[in-house]
């Protein structure tokens, strides 16, 4: 009642969510036309496994990242490619406090997730270390899971997973390093655990770059007894062709 009267008060879409230009209700996810066509919308060729954007010409079903490496989780799925203007609807919703933007990202996640029609048990969001969420404030994962949750009409857990260390910033490290600094840093209790037994869990967060992060919460998930684990993000990163690639596309 209290998020209702507040949506009254101090409607979240009268402004474009991302460059803040005044826009009217009728918007989609908020978003004023010229950020809408700015956005790189994930509606063409993705990578089969984790879901990011590849290249029209790119010769592989399956992306650099996802060739080089096996992933925990069976399949994922992202929304827009990380870009300028993503990434700055991001960092305004996980450092500026925006909180009602995580509502917006559930429905484009939602409309995203409409036409896969996918069978899922339980959401989960990927967890955030205690330290790092109390001086945020909040865990931007579990603001997008929950309102997604509602919006599809699925039950939801928050607490499942539990982030045990506290792990350096992913930013900036290779895609080794984030396996290595990832790795072991999830955790679940045997009693939390019976919860997802047989289950097919929908696992979400807000970014996907290598699928460190989503791969170590699923394996977790999968050794507790999960059935299937499969994974949404808001956005995801390029894919990153190699250098011999680039040579015969251009040769």
């Amino acid at each position: 009642m209290i998020k209702y009267l507040l949506e009254l008060l101090f409607p979240s879409s009268i402004y474009c969510i991302s460059c803040k230009s005044i826009i009217d209700s009728s918007r989609a996810y908020a978003l004023c036309d010229t950020c809408n066509r700015l956005f790189h919308w994930a509606n063409g060729k993705t990578c089969e496994k984790c879901g990011k954007i590849v290249q029209d010409n790119y010769m592989h079903d399956i992306c650099i990242d996802c060739r080089e490496v096996e992933h925990g989780f069976e399949k994922g799925y992202t929304c827009v490619q990380y870009g300028l203007n993503e990434r700055e609807l991001l960092l305004s919703f996980k450092y500026g406090g925006q909180t009602f933007i995580g509502e917006k990202i559930a429905q484009v996640m939602a409309d995203r997730l409409e036409i896969e029609q996918l069978e899922i048990d339980l959401i989960v969001p990927v967890p955030m270390h205690k330290s790092k969420q109390k001086k945020r404030g909040y865990n931007q994962a579990e603001i997008i899971a929950s309102s997604l949750s509602k919006k599809l009409s699925l039950p939801y857990s928050g607490k499942l997973l539990v982030r045990m260390e506290n792990t350096l910033a992913m930013s900036g490290l290779s895609a080794f390093e984030r396996r290595v600094n990832i790795e072991n840093a999830f955790s679940m209790t045997n009693r939390t655990a019976q919860k997802i037994d047989g289950k097919r869990i929908l696992l979400v967060d807000d970014i996907y770059t290598t699928g460190s992060t989503a791969s170590a919460c699923s394996r977790m998930l999968m050794e507790k007894g999960a059935r299937e684990v499969r994974v949404i993000t808001f956005a995801a990163g390029a894919n990153r062709l190699k250098f011999e690639e680039t040579e015969t596309k251009m040769g």
